[in-house]
Order: C-alpha cells, then structure tokens, then sequence
C-alpha cells in the first residue's frame, strides 16, 4: 500500500502545514501504507512568481529541520516518506528537490528538479531564479518489492522524464506538485498523468498542494490533483484540486506484470529498452 497527501496553501509559518502533513502521514500508515508522498515544497509558499530578494535563502536551516520532523515521523511510524523541500548546496542557489525519510530515519535526496518553469504571464521571476537546475538524470530507489521513481512537478510535463523512470525499472512514479497552471484547461493535471503512466505500464502516485495562496507578493491558486492510477490508466483514487485529503492505492505485481504485456505503447517500445523488475515476467528480448 502506498498513500499521498494533499496539502493547503502555505503562510509564512510551517508549523500549520506540518501538522496537516503529519496528520496524513498517520492516517496513511494506520491504512498500512508503506510509502506516503508529500507535495513539492510542501511547508513554503510557492514563492516563484516573486523577487528572490523576498526571501532570502534559508534551504539549509529548513532543510535541517524538516529532515529532523521526517526521520523522526518515519521511524516512529514504521513508514517511508517522500516529501518536497529546499536543498542547499555550498555556492549558488538551493534546489528543489524530492528527500526520502526512510522507515529507520535515514533521509536521503532522490530526485532534483530538471526542468524550471518560467515566468507565468504576467510576473517578472520564475523558478530559474529561485533554484538551481538539476542533472539530467532520473534514477529510482528501492522500498521493499518495489522500484520507485520521483518526478518533481513540472518535470511531469515532459514524457522524456516518464521514459527515463520507466528504462530505470521504476514499478512505481511518485509526482510532487505543487505551483499554479493557470493556462490548463480543466481536468488536464490528472489527464496528463493517466497519459504518461499508460504509455509506460507503471503506477503513479501524485500530491499536490491546493487552495489559495496569499502569503506571496502575487496570490495564487493552485490547481493540482493528489491521485493514484494505476498501469492501464485507471484512477484508482482521487483528491479535487481544491480539497485536503489522502488517497490510497495498493500495488499489484500481477496488474504491473500484465500492463507490460498488453499496454498497445509500453509493449511496443523500441527506442528504450526497460530495465527488469521483480514484477515484470514478459519473455527477454532477442539480441
């Protein structure tokens, strides 16, 4: 079993939004969830859209402190958590990037973002100027049985990011949302993941923030989807893009095994060969 959270808008404080959070995680690992995803940045306000010198960069501290409140939530509860934050390095700017708190409290980075939006029309910064771009690399990480991946929002958008997790043998994508698509038509977020986890026969798990934002110079209303699907498309379970909540989706190796036999898209890959997991059982490829 494997959960995500959907998280409210952001203030100037955290301590609202971790409880939000730790709520979730509990009711999640009470559900027997193993794995529980938070959303991209999930305790800051989404601060793209405003001049970097707003908010000075204080990724170290934060990423300190919240590393502290997931490895003790993960080893208290037995459960792993994938969550969204700051990661400072010595020079230049922080990267926004995806950590992982392992049941034992061990927390570990597992995805930077790769791709930065730009400014949303109308607004003078975007992301390139609050973060650094991470390497052009998606790898996955092992969680019992299972492989999973980690995309970090907007690198959702580009099926280049899905390939690579699925070539890396990811049974599982974990999508981290956060940030206002204001130019999406309606219902396009969780079309866009059915798409993406169809064509590469994987489960995806997305947390998202929502609600309005005001602690930003420029309001903003986020418009994600928290949501599991699974390897045909199927919506498994589903939080509105304007609600709290939790969803829930139990993996099944024999559904993964047969999407990767049957999936029109996924089962007829040639430009990348997929990397063998303990749930895959099609016969191996000629040389």
């Amino acid at each position: 079993m494997i959960g995500a959270v959907a998280i409210g808008p952001a203030g100037r404080h955290p301590a609202p939004l971790l409880a939000e959070a730790e709520a979730g995680v509990r009711a999640a690992a009470a559900a027997g969830a193993m794995l529980v995803v938070l959303p991209e940045l999930f305790a800051d306000p989404y601060v793209a859209g405003d001049a970097p010198s707003l908010w000075p960069a204080s990724a170290a501290t934060e990423g300190r402190a919240l590393g502290i409140w997931a490895a003790g939530l993960a080893r208290e509860l037995d459960v792993a958590i994938l969550y969204g934050a700051t990661l400072a390095e010595a020079e230049g700017k922080p990267f926004n990037a995806a950590f992982l708190a392992r049941p034992g409290g061990a927390v570990e980075v597992v995805a930077r973002k790769i791709h930065l939006p730009p400014p949303a029309p109308g607004e003078d910064f975007g992301e390139a100027d609050h973060f650094e771009e991470g390497p052009a690399e998606i790898g996955t990480f092992p969680l019992g049985p299972l492989r999973i991946a980690a995309l970090v929002c907007y690198d959702r958008r580009f099926p280049e990011c899905w390939r690579a997790a699925a070539a890396a043998g990811a049974d599982v994508v974990a999508v981290l949302i956060a940030g206002a698509a204001p130019d999406d038509p309606p219902g396009y977020c969780l079309s866009e993941l059915a798409t993406n986890t169809r064509s590469n026969a994987v489960y995806s798990l997305a947390a998202a923030r929502y609600g309005r934002e005001t602690a930003t110079v420029l309001p903003l209303v986020h418009t994600g989807v928290t949501a599991a699907i699974d390897p045909n498309g199927g919506v498994l379970d589903i939080v509105p893009a304007s609600s709290p909540g939790l969803v829930l989706a139990r993996i099944d190796p024999a559904r993964l095994a047969a999407a990767r036999v049957a999936n029109p898209t996924a089962a007829r890959l040639r430009l990348v060969r997929r990397a063998p997991t303990i749930a895959d059982q099609r016969k191996p490829q000629e040389e």
